[in-house]
């Protein structure tokens, strides 16, 4: 799988920059989230970079048979009215493996929003496992991975470090008007 999805990001003209972790388990920080097509990119990067990764999808998208699928790519269904307990469900799949590589979008929705979401951070924080904040660039047709964030005890500067990282970046989403940073630091 690891050369069908390198070789199809060739044709379709995209590159990974950055260096994959070596840790076991951490959290992929993606933004900007606008399109349905973040996810199939985001899926053939993974294989490249030969990670299984797991996914939070909105519980509402797990339907028969479309549930057969989301489950086979290891989503995770999220309850958007109960996030403390999707929280907990996550962290119990996390601890139980060796290895676990769990992909987000900050901005949760891909809508425009000026509330990005933290859930991962107080996860990542909470097991202390590192974040990789990964940027998607439609105009350069990159995928940036940033340096690990390791969470500490200072959520403010942990979440603007993070936030400044796609600002240097600067990526282009596939809608910009679908896109805002976050005013809540």
């Amino acid at each position: 799988m690891h050369r069908i999805a390198k070789f199809l990001l060739r044709i379709l003209g995209w590159k990974l920059q950055g260096k994959v972790p070596e840790d076991q388990k951490y959290i992929i920080a993606v933004a900007p989230h606008t399109s349905y097509w973040d996810f199939v990119i985001g899926r053939l990067v993974a294989s490249v970079m030969r990670q299984n990764v797991h996914f939070l999808i909105k519980k509402e998208l797990f339907f028969f048979p479309y549930c057969l699928l989301l489950k086979a790519l290891k989503a995770i269904p999220v309850n958007r009215n109960s996030p403390k307990a999707m929280i907990e469900s996550v962290l119990q799949k996390m601890q139980g493996q060796k290895k676990f590589v769990l992909v987000v979008t900050p901005e949760g929705t891909r809508k425009k929003t000026n509330r990005w979401k933290k859930g991962f951070y107080f996860m990542a924080n909470k097991v202390n496992i590192p974040i990789l904040p990964a940027a998607i660039d439609y105009d350069k047709k990159e995928i940036v991975l940033g340096h690990i964030i390791k969470p500490s005890n200072d959520a403010q500067t942990d979440f603007e470090n993070l936030v400044n990282f796609y600002k240097f970046v600067n990526p282009e989403p596939r809608y910009s008007d679908q896109f805002a940073y976050p005013k809540n630091l």
